[in-house]
């Protein structure tokens, strides 16, 4: 419709208070007499109320009248002239005491499915009407929803609705829109419809896994579902899909393990596994033609139907994701899912919007959206219901499928108070659940003092943020040109030695996530092919090797970008999100190129894992027991003691610089790694030029 043709809007601005416009086009925007008129009653009350003299819309007369009305009642405006408009209630989302009045404790959202019958019920307040289509035996039928308390609309539907599509069609003022159900456990490929299924169905086993004493005894590992296995190299037959990492006995075209048996054999505990929830920008029908990592989220309810061997198929949907995590967590792996809770891909198209106007996203106090996320929207999580929607969701994924914890997207823009519920919720649930993000400081509609941010982690001491400290000193910024200490920025050896063992930065140790590469921008190998671009090749792998050895053996919680371990390229492409699979599918012979690396990580893994001193989750005991020192203004002597363990002490030298240092060794030490031929003679140790060196005793 073409908005400056429209004469006459009106809208609900309080629950006593109507607002109409009338366009300065008609009749100057004058009108001498409005009425309220009431379908339901067939009554035409007369409205008292005052012209306003404001500025914020220059073709529009406003008038503001105070009246009584009923939610969920159709009303039209009528002027003197005859010209009429529906009533729009959708802004009383925005008033202080909507949460108060229709907040909805209830558990019951969305289908709830048995032989004899399914009901159906929506948080639908500002709706006028909600109609209920389903699809079945390819014939349409119509079922009108009653409203009910909270305004909750409802309707059972008797004989067995199993694998039965449906949708929602609701109307706020004119006309109806359609919408998915937002609380659906399964839907048709691309969003077209929602589908009931049978939750007896969908029960898995679950491994027993030992718990998580200590979240720095974690070790992530991320990576993408679709990238995962999307390669020819990667010996897989389900490329791109849930499927792919529960096939057995997969290997590289020399026959070393890919998939699951390497994840297995690597040594780490955790797989952080990029979005897996339903998403806009991939054709589920043709998933090959497009691409796109998954965080433009079109509903947090479902799986993506592109990993999906049949997106249309309502259980595969559900299972295939299920047998997924239940295959690593057959080896002993727990899995954290990569969670978008701070925006949708598309405001006007999703679920939440179409059930309730305007309240699911976060506004400016001049009405406009919030957007903080650089994507056009902010979920407005402190809302209560969108509030209890992330936790029903977090809770679904976590008790239904199998998730041992989440790593928040753009946590800055999510409120504390929401992020220290879905901590206790997991917790309570699984003592061993761990929940992390990035806490970068956006400028979202929502105080800074509120925002989940790495400034304000004393506030919310269970959740973990990525440590971007730790990265830029250690690897350098964002910026390809820049060098980190282990890129040969000797003059941030004191910085480095501080990221090292964090103790400044945090409430508590197990707060920093510790990283120098992950999805996000560039690979740490392209980036030394510009930042050490007159190094040459070996050089520039022992850089990173080292940059590989800092993040395991430091204090915090070490997180590894997949095929980081094998220098994994993007080609020097940073933000890969939709460059497609030749870009970003693992490149899995690259391992069989770099075994020695691969092998070099899974010794310190194994060190990290088999000596509480690289691990400790106190301050207290992290500062009597680990000291660093600046050698030469080069060179970093990282010292850690430990009274059980399969030794006592360990000294770790990191050498970034091209020079070779000599150090004393004290009595009793012997030299379990160095990245060169090196060997204690006289107890002096030579820590060659860009050389990790590795003391125990």
């Amino acid at each position: 419709m073409e908005e400056t043709a429209i004469r006459m809007k009106a809208y609900a601005v309080n629950f006593n208070e109507i607002r109409v416009y009338l366009s300065k086009n008609y009749y100057n925007g004058i009108s001498s007499k409005f009425y309220l008129k009431d379908f339901e009653e067939d009554e035409l009350l007369l409205l008292t109320g005052d012209a306003l003299n404001s500025n914020d819309n220059p073709d529009y007369q406003e008038y503001a009248f105070h009246i009584s009305f009923k939610m969920g009642k159709v009303y039209k405006i009528v002027d003197a002239y005859g010209l009429s408009c529906f009533l729009d209630f959708s802004r009383l989302s925005l008033c202080k005491e909507f949460d108060e009045l229709y907040y909805y404790d209830g558990e019951d959202l969305g289908n709830t499915y048995t032989q004899q019958q399914t009901t159906f019920k929506v948080w639908a307040p500002l709706a006028t009407d909600v109609i209920l289509k389903i699809y079945k035996d390819d014939v349409e039928q119509l079922y009108p929803m009653k409203r009910g308390l909270k305004g909750v609309y409802n309707v059972s539907v008797e004989g067995d609705l199993e694998l039965t599509n449906y949708v929602y069609m609701i109307r706020h003022s004119e006309d109806y829109e359609v919408s998915l159900d937002p609380y659906a456990y399964a839907c048709a490929s691309n969003g077209r419809c929602s589908i009931v299924v049978d939750l007896d169905k969908v029960v898995m086993p679950r491994h027993t896994i030992l718990p998580l004493l200590h979240k720095t005894d974690a070790i992530i590992y991320e990576t993408s579902v679709r990238d995962f296995s999307m390669s020819s190299t990667s010996g897989m037959k389900n490329k791109g899909k849930f499927l792919a990492f529960s096939e057995l006995h997969t290997s590289t075209d020399s026959g070393n393990p890919t998939g699951l048996d390497y994840l297995s054999c690597l040594g780490i505990t955790h797989v952080q596994l990029m979005p897996i929830n339903d998403f806009a920008t991939v054709d589920e029908r043709n998933p090959t033609e497009l691409y796109n990592w998954g965080y433009d989220p079109a509903g947090y309810n479902v799986t993506e139907g592109s990993y999906v061997t049949d997106p249309n198929d309502g259980y595969k949907r559900i299972q295939e994701a299920q047998q997924m995590i239940h295959a690593l967590h057959s080896r002993g792996l727990r899995v954290v899912l990569d969670v978008v809770y701070n925006h949708m891909h598309d405001v006007n198209l999703n679920a939440l919007e179409r059930t309730v106007p305007h309240y699911y996203f976060r506004r400016n106090d001049d009405g406009s959206l919030s957007n903080g996320s650089w994507c056009g929207n902010d979920l407005n999580t402190t809302a209560m219901m969108c509030r209890k929607y992330i936790l029903d969701m977090c809770k679904r994924w976590q008790v239904l499928y199998g998730i041992d914890g989440y790593r928040f997207d753009l946590m800055g823009i999510i409120d504390q108070e929401t992020m220290k519920l879905v901590d206790a919720q997991g917790k309570a649930i699984d003592s061993s659940f761990i929940v992390y993000g990035e806490g970068w400081n956006m400028m979202t509609a929502l105080s800074e003092e509120k925002r989940t941010t790495i400034q304000n982690n004393h506030q919310t001491p269970h959740i973990g943020f990525f440590n971007d400290f730790f990265r830029d000193t250690l690897r350098g910024t964002n910026q390809m040109e820049s060098k980190g200490y282990f890129s040969g920025d000797t003059y941030k050896t004191n910085d480095a030695m501080k990221a090292i063992c964090n103790l400044e930065m945090f409430d508590n140790i197990s707060q920093s996530i510790n990283y120098v590469e992950c999805h996000d921008n560039a690979t740490c190998y392209d980036k030394l092919q510009i930042s050490n671009y007159d190094e040459n090749e070996e050089v520039k792998k022992k850089r990173l090797r080292l940059m590989l050895a800092a993040v395991i053996l430091s204090q915090g919680v070490p997180f590894i970008h997949s095929g980081q371990e094998f220098f994994r390229t993007k080609g020097g492409q940073s933000n890969t999100y939709n460059a497609g699979d030749q870009v970003n599918a693992l490149d899995w012979n690259r391992k069989d190129m770099e075994i020695d690396t691969v092998q070099f990580v899974q010794f310190l893994i194994h060190l990290r894992k088999n000596n509480r001193c690289f691990r400790y989750d106190d301050y207290e005991v992290i500062r009597e027991n680990v000291s660093t020192a600046n050698i030469d203004h080069c060179m970093i002597e990282y010292k850690l003691h430990q009274d059980i363990g399969e030794y006592k002490d360990f000294i770790v030298y990191f050498n970034a610089s091209t020079n070779t240092i000599e150090v004393d060794v004290e009595e009793g030490f012997s030299l379990l790694c160095h990245s060169e031929k090196g060997k204690i003679v006289d107890n002096k140790l030579k820590v060659d030029g860009v050389c990790l060196a590795i003391l125990a005793r």
